[in-house]
């Protein structure tokens, strides 16, 4: 059963597909703020843009005001962090309330199986539950738990920011 929207919000993506960091994020989030008509949810999509940590770092703080943004699509970008070091910028996306729906697929992290190294980490990543995707929505299920996870909130988001519907993945 799919919950959430059944259709696709608006998306805005980086328009001319610009190189960004913390110099011309402003420009974006400026265009971004201009998008925004009434109550509409956006999904915000920086996907392929270049940012690494110490940009994605601030932008909490620049989105929370905007209020509408449902879902942000940070995937293939330049981040490079540890789980440690990655932890805090995702608490504040979601649980500072900034989006509903955050992707980080595809950027320079380690590997998902290095996080049952540290249950701590590991519970904290967990509690975000669907809400949190690294990407792996066009696998298959596998049947453990662990990885099932993971596939499951890659594909919620997809469903979610961009409206896939939920058979694209029935196997």
């Amino acid at each position: 059963m799919m919950h959430g929207l059944m259709s696709a919000p608006f998306v805005y993506s980086n328009p001319q597909e610009r190189y960004l960091n913390q110099d011309n994020i402003s420009v974006v989030l400026a265009e971004l703020k201009e998008t925004l008509l009434g109550d509409n949810r956006i999904v915000c999509n920086l996907s392929a843009s270049g940012l690494t940590l110490d940009c994605v770092s601030i932008l909490p703080a620049q989105l929370k005001p905007l209020k509408h943004v449902y879902a942000l699509d940070l995937s293939l970008n330049r981040i490079r962090a540890t789980w440690q070091q990655l932890l805090p910028v995702v608490k504040s996306f979601l649980d500072g309330k900034v989006v509903q729906y955050l992707d980080l697929s595809m950027n320079y992290l380690p590997a998902l199986q290095t996080l049952q190294e540290d249950p701590h980490v590991l519970k904290s990543y967990k509690s975000f539950g669907e809400t949190l995707s690294f990407g792996l929505d066009g696998n298959p299920l596998t049947g453990n738990e662990e990885i099932d996870h993971w596939i499951t909130a890659g594909r919620r988001f997809k469903q979610e920011a961009y409206g896939y519907q939920h058979n694209v993945y029935e196997q």
